[in-house]
Order: structure tokens, then sequence, then C-alpha cells
């Protein structure tokens, strides 16, 4: 197993002493490198799809910090983006989707081929997997069809989900057709991405608290066991990690139907009954505080966190993306903690 990843291992069933370590948005605006290259490109799509640029900021995390994952960098919105829904990126605003007439959106997207559309970023992840060290996975990632989803129907970023509540269940024909074009799209880019060289994917339900209980089956579950079940029929072997953030306690029901599958816990969760509950039967991912690593004291909940789920299967992380205050010193000291731990 010298030669495996430590990531690999971990998200395989070893207990690893220390665990690995990557985060969540570890290429990104709390880096000055990295903000040297956005910078460069006016259009955010753009920059996504600049093989070089993207290869490069992707790497900076690895030079700079050592973590033990590279995350290929990207945006959950190109799949909209490449099928016709025009996304743009505006500054202090986030993304702003335009409005699309469904029926014909619906009819012009079946089918559709974006492999080309792809290449950049497939080339890309070539470039980043055959400059990492053999020690370093590489992981690609994807929105979920519900959170893509509720950016398509929303327009941008959701302050709050009730229209989008209400247009899936008034709408409902329309809604099903969105998820299942998405949960088609998802199950390609991800296919895509591992071929061309990552070994993990992640798939990001950030809004998936959204949800409502009882449509929980149909517009998370179901979408979320048909992607597993294409990307396990190709690549078996191939990690998949879930990060859903706010619906934790459904975990344990899910585990099942998706063996293998690393479960991304969000700040929320108590580590404890993360242990008990999930980390006895499957892989964990989490959960530090991004705000704690922000403000610096947070030496208490990563020997809280190492305490309780370095016991098992587990990969260290964020309960959510870094966020761009964050100190570079603060990162490099939570590594310092996370590398030092001795169980």
């Amino acid at each position: 197993m010298n030669n495996v990843p430590i990531l690999l291992q971990a998200l395989r069933g070893a207990a690893k002493t220390p665990p690995p370590i990557w985060l969540m948005r570890q290429a990104g605006r709390y880096l000055p490198e990295y903000m040297a290259e956005r910078q460069k490109f006016p259009d955010f799509m753009e920059f996504c799809f600049n093989s070089d640029v993207v290869t490069k900021v992707t790497l900076q995390p690895i030079e700079r910090f050592d973590f033990d994952a590279a995350i290929i960098f990207s945006d959950i919105l190109t799949i909209p983006h490449f099928l016709g829904q025009t996304v743009k990126f505006e500054k202090g605003h986030g993304p702003i989707l335009a409005k699309v007439d469904w029926t014909d959106f619906l009819k012009n997207s079946e089918q559709k081929d974006l492999s080309n559309d792809y290449q950049p970023l497939f080339q890309s992840i070539t470039d980043v997997k055959n400059a990492l060290p053999s020690d370093k996975a590489l992981i690609g990632f994807a929105g979920s069809p519900w959170t893509i989803g509720t950016y398509m129907i929303g327009g941008g970023k959701s302050k709050g989900f009730s229209e989008i509540v209400k247009f899936a269940e008034t709408q409902s024909q329309t809604f099903k057709g969105i998820l299942d074009l998405l949960t088609d799209q998802v199950i390609k880019l991800l296919l895509g991405q591992i071929k061309a060289g990552c070994d993990v994917v992640q798939i990001f339900d950030s809004w998936a608290a959204a949800v409502p209980v009882q449509q929980r089956e149909e517009w998370l579950w179901s979408p979320l066991r048909k992607i597993y079940k294409a990307i396990k029929t190709v690549y078996p072997e191939t990690p998949i990690i879930y990060y859903g953030k706010g619906i934790s306690l459904d975990y344990p029901a899910l585990i099942p139907d998706l063996p293998g599958v690393c479960f991304g816990l969000d700040q929320s969760v108590d580590v404890k009954w993360a242990n008990s509950a999930i980390q006895k039967f499957a892989p964990v991912q989490g959960n530090l505080d991004p705000e704690k690593l922000v403000m610096g004291d947070f030496q208490k909940d990563v020997q809280n966190i190492l305490e309780n789920l370095s016991v098992g299967p587990f990969v260290f992380n964020l309960g959510h993306g870094i966020l761009p205050e964050t100190p570079i010193p603060h990162v490099h000291q939570l590594i310092e903690l996370v590398k030092g731990w001795k169980s």
C-alpha cells in the first residue's frame, strides 16, 4: 500500500494515523497566487476553461501546503453553462443564470454531448495528474442534480428555497425533466473526469437541506443512487465522496444502498454521533468550522474531531469551503496539528 495515496487508503476503509487532509475550496480566493491568476480573466467561465491556468491553480495549494490531495479547479455551474443557460458571475453577487423556456431548453438539451466542451477541463486533469507526486490523489467533482437545479430554476444562489420547492411541486413533470437531465450530465462529467485521471470524485450537495423530508427520496437519493451505480459499473475501484450540507441525519439510512461511499460532514455534526452512527459502516470526511479557521481558535475543535474520528476510516476537512478571508498561517497551523496527531 506504500505507493497508494493515503487519501485512497482511507477512502477504501483504512484507519490512518495521522489521517489524510485536504480542504474544500483549497484552490481559491484566500491565496494571493490564485488571485494573481484570476485577475487576468474578467470572465470566470473563461478562467475555468483555460487548461493551463486551471492546472496551475489546482497545484498551488499542494505546492504551498503539501495537502494529501488536489481537487481540480472548476465550478458546479459548468453543466448549465454548456447546456445553453447563460451563466455570469458578478462581483459581490455571485452567479446569475439567464431565464429559460423550460420546454425548449429540455428539448434542446436531450442527449446533448458536452464532451468536446469539457476537453480543456479533462486536459487540465491529465496535466495535474502527471505533475502530482505519486503519494497525492486527485479529486474531481460535480454538483448534485438538486443543487445545480436550484441555481438553474432560481436564476442564481437562492436566499430562500420556497420558490424552488414550489416550482418542483407545481411543475413536477418539468422539474423531473430537469433532474433527469442533470443526473445524466453529472454521470457523464464524473466519468469523463475519472477517465482523464481523477482518483476520487466528490458530489457537492450544498443545498440538500432545503428539500422537504418527504421529497428527499425522489429529489436527492434516487438521483444519487443512479450516479453511484453508473460510476461503480465503469470504475468500481474509484471512491466517491458525498457531501450533503445539513442532512447528515439521513446518512445512516443511505449506507446500505451506497457501499463504500465516504460521507462528508458539515460543521454542525456531532462527531461522537458520527463515529457510532456512520463511521462504523462507512468512511467519513470533515468537519472543522471554516469560521474557526479564520479566527484561529480551532485547536480544541481539531483535537475533538481527531479523537472521535481518526479511530476509523477518516479524511480531515472543513465542514464547508475555506473562506476567502482565511489567514494563510492558520492553514499551516491546521496542517501541523493534523499531521502531528498521534492517537
